[in-house]
Parts: C-alpha cells; structure tokens; sequence
C-alpha cells in the first residue's frame, strides 16, 4: 500500500476527512511538521479486513501483474482499470 503524508496544517484542516479515509482503508498518515515526521494517524484496530469490492480489486491487479504489465505508478493501474487497457 501506498504510504500518505500531510503537513500539520492539512491535517488540521482536513482532520475529519483524513482519519474517515484512515479508519476505512486501514492506511495510516504520517504528519508532517517542519519537513520531519511528527505523527501518525492510523486506525485503532489495526487487523483491517478488505470488503468484498477491494477483494476483487486486488484479484484483478494480481492478474494484470501475471499477464505481465508493469505500472510505474497506482494512478496509472487505476487509469487502465478504467479504461480497461490492460494487456490480455
């Protein structure tokens, strides 16, 4: 999973927003303050169990990784997903 970081600033903004998509994903944020790592945000049951739909998701990335493709980015994978240009 892809690491995330947010400056003090943006997590004071946007603290609601930030651990709604914490708790959900099971991804923790790392605060940053004065460019070092101060905090992290991350949910309290840590023993995060995909639903159904990410399941599939990883399924899907898994079998476009065996048929050979290469992303050099997650918004790249995600960007063929939908647009369904992934090699067969």
């Amino acid at each position: 999973m892809p690491a995330y970081t947010v400056t003090t600033a943006d997590a004071r903004a946007n603290f609601s927003r930030i651990a709604n998509e914490v708790n959900k994903t099971g991804v923790p944020v790392t605060v940053f303050k004065n460019s070092r790592p101060w905090v992290v945000i991350e949910p309290a049951n840590r023993h995060y169990e995909p639903n159904d739909e990410t399941r599939a998701a990883m399924r899907e990335a898994d079998e476009i990784a065996r048929k050979g493709a290469r992303f050099n980015a997650f918004e790249d994978l995600m960007a063929a997903l939908e647009r369904e240009d992934v090699p067969s």
